[in-house]
């Protein structure tokens, strides 16, 4: 069986398994349910063709089944968690002014950090400035201007 498949059939065993404390009767069926997902795990050549035939298989609704069952007769191993209220309100607020505190920066440095385009307008501004130049760039533009308006409307090169 390939590995990544035998690892998605794993994870949802150990799910059954560390979430409840089985009993015997039921441990039998599960292991028989497995024992059919394994066999489709064997027949699939990746986890990706294993998840798609396993989602529409019937064996998706045993497994569903088996597990509600295993949830209702099975003691649960984890306890809920606590809610610390003061705690998680803390720590919401310290996650909301972290965020706050990262977007103010990251606006900071993109007002003093000129983009790509204004330093290349700013240093064209400055080039044209310049006599020679400026009339220079200012041929080149207006040539490569032309180039593309003959490209588009089908004007073809003298050789």
């Amino acid at each position: 069986m390939e590995k990544y498949v035998k690892q998605s059939i794993e994870a949802r065993k150990k799910a059954i398994f560390d979430a409840y404390e089985v009993g015997e009767g039921e441990k039998k069926k599960v292991e028989a349910v497995f024992a059919e997902i394994e066999k489709l795990g064997e027949s699939c050549k990746d986890a990706g063709e294993f998840e798609a035939e396993f989602s529409k298989s019937p064996l998706n609704q045993k497994y569903l089944n088996l597990f509600t069952e295993v949830a209702k007769t099975g003691k649960a191993k984890v306890a809920a968690p606590k809610v610390d209220k003061a705690g998680t309100l803390k720590t919401v607020a310290a996650g909301t002014a972290a965020g706050i505190a990262e977007s103010a920066a990251d606006q900071a440095i993109n007002n003093v950090v000129p983009t790509r385009a204004a330093v290349h307008q700013e240093v064209s501004d400055a080039a044209r400035k310049v006599p020679v130049l400026g009339d220079a760039i200012d041929i080149g533009q207006k040539a490569s201007y032309l180039g593309h308006l003959g490209k588009l409307f089908g004007g073809k090169k003298k050789k």
